[in-house]
């Protein structure tokens, strides 16, 4: 479904012209909308991770590494991350998190523990931080496998019509039916309760969707009798 034909599908579920419920108004119900159901997702997801459709690379990013600078920049579109691995000069290793409330250390403790096999790293906001601290200069020493926002609507989508939400098309109706509701709520339609009714019941076929679609993984349960003599 393209941006222009969930902007119909608001009208047709409002009843609610531009004159009434605009453009600008609602653009931003759509985008409103569109990150809910992200969130529905990235919650419900399996192994297989979700990632917007509109993009035209992976969520991963790299950047270089840079002889005593622990610090780095996250990416602007960072959701979550999923793994970090960082280049000391031998090959990328697998870095995990550090909590210092957790490990009742100091950060000049930590850092006299850690080792380039073994490396750490905190995130503050935007910014990580790694332990031990680099020493020598690494391209793309850095590796960040993350989830990423989606890519939101825009004026300039709207005009040209034709794009559509980065996620699979038995849902987009999604985005209408939400953004059809901020309109109840504001105009106070009086469909506004079936249109939340059949979100709740869309939102139970996403999660559903979502949370089992690596078909191909197998589990395997089997009795293990523990012998404590």
């Amino acid at each position: 479904m393209t941006i222009k034909q969930i902007l119909d599908r608001i009208t047709f579920y409002t009843g609610l012209d531009e004159n009434i419920f605009s453009a600008s108004d609602r653009l931003v119900s759509v985008n409103i909308a569109y990150d809910k159901l992200h969130s529905i997702i990235l919650e419900s997801q399996d192994e297989w991770d979700f990632d917007d459709s509109n993009y035209d690379d992976l969520p991963i990013a790299f950047t270089n590494l840079t002889a005593s600078q622990g610090t780095y920049l996250l990416p602007d579109t960072l959701y979550k991350t999923n793994k970090i691995e960082i280049n000391y000069g031998s090959g990328l290793v697998k870095a995990m998190p550090l909590d210092l409330n957790e490990t009742n250390l100091s950060e000049s403790e930590v850092l006299e523990r850690v080792s380039v096999d073994k490396p750490y790293y905190r995130i503050f906001g935007r910014t990580i931080k790694f332990y031990p601290t680099p020493t020598a200069d690494v391209t793309s020493g850095i590796q960040v496998y993350y989830d990423r926002e989606v890519e939101s609507f825009t004026d300039a989508d709207v005009t040209t019509g034709t794009k559509e939400p980065g996620f699979d098309r038995l849902f987009h109706d999604y985005i209408a039916i939400q953004a059809s509701i901020d309109a109840g709520i504001r105009f106070n339609t009086v469909n506004k309760v079936d249109l939340s009714n059949l979100l709740v019941e869309m939102e139970g076929r996403i999660s559903k969707f979502y949370g089992d679609r690596n078909v191909a993984r197998k589990y395997k349960i089997t009795n293990h009798i523990e012998d404590y003599e």
